[in-house]
Formats: structure tokens, sequence, C-alpha cells
């Protein structure tokens, strides 16, 4: 990644959010994709100058990985703590799991339009989060699904069509919204609809592979 430099200093009047910076950055990278969006329209788009985005992320790139850790510390920190809890039943474990990865999906629907930009064309973006939040991951869910598979409680699949059906399938209802309205869904999703929908995906994926 990008290394920021420090803040430095704001002109008069301006002030620097760093999360809300990040979190408008998410949307921009989401609507438009990397090519498409420009710095200084990120910088208009924000409400702060040109100079202050550069000389706090050096580059357009350097803006779109810190926005991308942003996003992803958490849910990576999730996946990791429910992998590593050996409190946790395996296939509760991985139920547990696949229900935070859709209320973090809900949460932020921009980061799986951002991956669907990104994962059609090889970059270092792509390969920055595949590295750093997806790669780290998977000896540790591997783990509890070798031991599940091992004792005859699930079987076997290929670890890539896990991904999808948790990141991509379960969280499409909330990045294309568009979509799901006309698949008779809503654009606003309460706390309680989210979980149920999460709760949802996880029994059918957990069942299926138990099946």
């Amino acid at each position: 990644m990008v290394q920021t430099r420090g803040r430095g200093r704001p002109r008069a009047g301006e002030e620097l959010d760093v999360g809300q910076l990040l979190q408008g950055a998410l949307e921009a990278f989401a609507e438009k994709g990397y090519d498409g969006t420009s710095v200084r329209e990120l910088s208009r788009r924000l409400g702060v100058s040109h100079a202050l985005l550069t000389a706090r992320f050096n580059s357009k790139e350097g803006l779109w990985f810190a926005a991308m850790d942003h996003a992803l510390a958490a849910m990576s920190e999730s996946w990791r703590r429910l992998a590593d809890d050996p409190g946790l039943d395996d296939l509760e474990a991985l139920r547990q799991a696949v229900v935070s990865q859709l209320i973090f999906s809900a949460a932020h629907p921009e980061v799986l339009r951002i991956m669907s930009h990104e994962g059609a064309t090889d970059s270092p973006r792509i390969r920055y989060v595949v590295d750093h939040f997806i790669t780290p991951l998977r000896p540790l869910v591997e783990q509890r699904i070798d031991r599940l598979v091992a004792a005859g409680r699930i079987r076997r699949v290929p670890y890539e069509t896990l991904h999808y059906l948790v990141v991509i399938g379960g969280g499409a209802r909330y990045a294309s919204p568009v979509e799901t309205q006309l698949l008779g869904g809503t654009a606003e999703h309460g706390e309680e609809d989210i979980r149920r929908h999460a709760e949802t995906v996880a029994d059918v994926i957990v069942r299926g592979l138990a099946g």
C-alpha cells in the first residue's frame, strides 16, 4: 500500500474528518469505478481541496487503499475472531461468520460494488485486497472446514465457491438495490430485516454444506 503522509495543515476553515472522507471516497469509487473517478472530482465531492487529498494520501490509488482499509479492517477482525475462538463449534463458527459478513455487506454495500469493478481486471488494487484481507484469513477458515469434512459433518466445496456464495450471493441484495426492488424487495433495510436476511442465508449455506 502507498504510505500516507502526515495530515499537513488544512486551509482556513477546512477540517478533515478522515472517517467521513474515506466513506465518501468509497461511495465515489463504487459509483464510477477507479478509472472513472478523478482526484479533482473526489475533492469537489468530499468538500476538501485537491492539495489536501494529495498531501494526505499521495495519490488517487493511495486514497483507494486507505478507503478499503477503512471499510475492511473491522470485517477482517470479525472473521479472525470467530475463526480463532476455541469455544465455538466449527459449524457454528462458520454460520456466525456468514451472518457477520452479511451484516457488514448491508452496512457497506459500496465495497461489493467496488470489488465488482476491480475483480474483472488484474491490478495492484484487487491484489491488495486479496493479499491483505482474503488470503490471510483463508487458512483459519479452512482449518474449521477441514475438521468438519474429516468428521463427516459437511461436504467439501471449493473455497472460492463458498466465498462467492457468502460475499456476492448474500451481499447482492444490498449492492444492487434497483434489482432488489424489481424483484419485489425494498431499498430500505432495518436492523431486524438485515439480521433476518443474514440468518436465512447462513442457514441455507450451512444446511446445504451438511446435506
